[in-house]
């Protein structure tokens, strides 16, 4: 008994032990790690669709209230929705212009009902823009929509 007093250092088994316990700690922390990284990649991944769909309504909705939605036709190309401004008559495919908004699986764009070419001011025309995204692969879909009045207004 009288040398355990001067020992000093572990021994192997000690040693052992110490080295299993940090291995477990640390694979627990990993796992904890990449989780979180993928719910951050899925997040920005989702905002980046929301952004998207905002500014491609948005730009449609200003379109329909302003004078060029007569010259400008929307048109789902693939997964893009492109714009494509024309001045006599609209192009017969969907190729050019600018691509507004990716990984779209859906897209409308409907008159309201009981609303015809020739109503007044208060009735103007009004339409409802709808547009789904969603990227290859990913489970999560963005939707939205927005009703806009011809000459200026949501509804």
């Amino acid at each position: 008994m009288a040398n355990l007093r001067f020992q000093r250092g572990l021994t192997l088994i000690e040693l052992l032990v110490a080295v299993a316990i940090a291995a477990l700690v640390v694979a627990a922390l990993n796992s904890v790690v990449a989780l979180g990284l993928n719910a951050q990649a899925s997040g920005r991944q989702t905002n980046e669709l929301v952004y998207q769909a905002r500014f491609a309504l948005e730009r449609m909705a200003a379109a329909y209230r302003g004078a060029t939605w007569s010259t400008t036709l929307y048109c789902l190309d693939g997964t893009n929705l492109r714009e494509i401004t024309f001045t006599t008559t609209p192009p017969a495919s969907c190729t050019g212009g600018a691509v507004i908004a990716t990984n779209v699986s859906d897209f409308s764009a409907q008159l309201r009902a009981g609303v015809g070419p020739n109503a007044g001011a208060v009735d103007r025309p009004a339409v409802t823009l709808s547009l789904t995204l969603q990227p290859s692969g990913a489970p999560q879909t963005v939707t939205f929509s927005t009703s806009v009045r011809r000459g200026g207004g949501t509804l």
